[in-house]
Formats: structure tokens, C-alpha cells, sequence
């Protein structure tokens, strides 16, 4: 089992996503996206292959969270890197 590695950037990404839920969609949203959010990491670490590689770009992977929301990471030799969160209803597609 390989460590995970959060960037600043995702852990950036996610905070923002987990605001504009409580902002947009109450306190209890935003506490089961970030439940999600950890079970999927969690998952990840346990099988670091288990979701796809993103057909852009070669090496990262491509989560997906929920219906809304995509979680991009690498695997590399000694650890998982978390890149970046993204949820379509904030259409602020930054990866």
C-alpha cells in the first residue's frame, strides 16, 4: 500500500468545492461529498488502479467521486499524488 500525497492544489480544489456545497446546498451536503471524498481516497490507496487513466493525460487517473464530481491523481513509483478535485456545477475547470 502506497502513501497518499495531498497537493496544495488539491486540497485547494476540495475546500472550495466543500464551501460552495455548504453555501449552495446546506451543511449535511457538504459533510457527505467530503465523506465521499475520503472513502474514494481511501479506496484509491487499497487499489491505486482502480479507475482509469484520463485519456489526455497519460499517467494521471481519473475518479469519479459522484455524479458531480471527478477527482484526478498519479501513481508514481513510491507514493499516490492527489492533483485536483473538480465539480461540474462550479464550472471552474482547472486541471
Amino acid at each position: 500500500m502506497k502513501p497518499v500525497i495531498w497537493t496544495d492544489f488539491s486540497e485547494i480544489t476540495v475546500g472550495e468545492i466543500c464551501n460552495y456545497l455548504e453555501k449552495k446546498f446546506g451543511l449535511k451536503t457538504a459533510e457527505e461529498y467530503y465523506s465521499d471524498v475520503f472513502s474514494t481516497v481511501e479506496r484509491i490507496e487499497f487499489n491505486p488502479e482502480l479507475f482509469p487513466e484520463h485519456k489526455n493525460q497519460s499517467k494521471v487517473r481519473k475518479a469519479v467521486i459522484n455524479k458531480k464530481t471527478i477527482l484526478y491523481y498519479k501513481i508514481t513509483e513510491f507514493n499516490i499524488v492527489l492533483l485536483a478535485f473538480y465539480d461540474v456545477r462550479m464550472n471552474t475547470h482547472k486541471f
